[in-house]
């Protein structure tokens, strides 16, 4: 299953840049190699419109929506104008594409660290030119591993407070204060490393 569904259909451009918001909204204001959001790396401005085959080698693409991804200017710069010769694509080694499969299941696997595992010749290729182990990435996983830990917890503790607040009749104005806290972290974090 693709890591990102194509749902927009803009109609037809003359500069590629004009796509941005149609491709933020495709690629639900994430990155489409690293998956960082918007929220975590602070709005829209450091995202970039990225063309997957390159346009200095695809000049018939350069305008062409399906060719268009929504990327993080750290790895847009990384991947730029690289593509695989015919060669390299016969042996596996290619960019994983995030429209088509997700890269994360099929050719890379996070580790606890942070880095990430390469289990294809297409994961080698992808995390090579792109360098998804960067420290930034690595520390951005292992909070959102945390993220993902702490959650649950916090959805419990968000339950055991709304029913001391009903069982108080809604007068424990400190439980109420505590409730919103912890409910406003929990869509924060969602926002932050979206998940679900």
């Amino acid at each position: 299953m693709a890591l990102f569904a194509r749902r927009e259909n803009p109609p037809a451009k003359s500069n590629y840049r004009e796509y941005k918001p149609f491709l933020r909204r495709d690629f639900l204001a994430r990155c489409a190699y690293c998956e960082r959001t918007e929220e975590y790396l602070g709005g829209d401005e450091v995202f970039e419109v990225e063309h997957f085959k390159p346009k200095s080698k695809f000049t018939d693409l350069i305008c062409a929506y399906h060719n268009l991804y929504y990327a993080c200017g750290g790895c847009n710069g990384h991947k730029w104008e690289t593509w695989p010769s015919g060669a390299q694509i016969a042996r596996g080694q290619r960019f994983a594409d995030p429209c088509l499969e997700d890269p994360y299941v099929h050719h890379l696997r996070e580790l606890e660290d942070g880095d990430v595992e390469e289990l294809t010749e297409c994961g080698v290729y992808s995390n090579s030119h792109i360098r998804l182990g960067r420290p930034e990435l690595r520390r951005w996983r292992r909070l959102r591993n945390q993220a993902r830990q702490d959650l649950p917890k916090l959805t419990a503790v968000a339950r055991l407070l709304e029913q001391l607040i009903v069982a108080n009749q809604g007068s424990d104005g400190e439980a109420a204060e505590q409730l919103g806290a912890i409910k406003r972290r929990i869509e924060e974090s969602k926002l932050r490393f979206s998940i679900d």
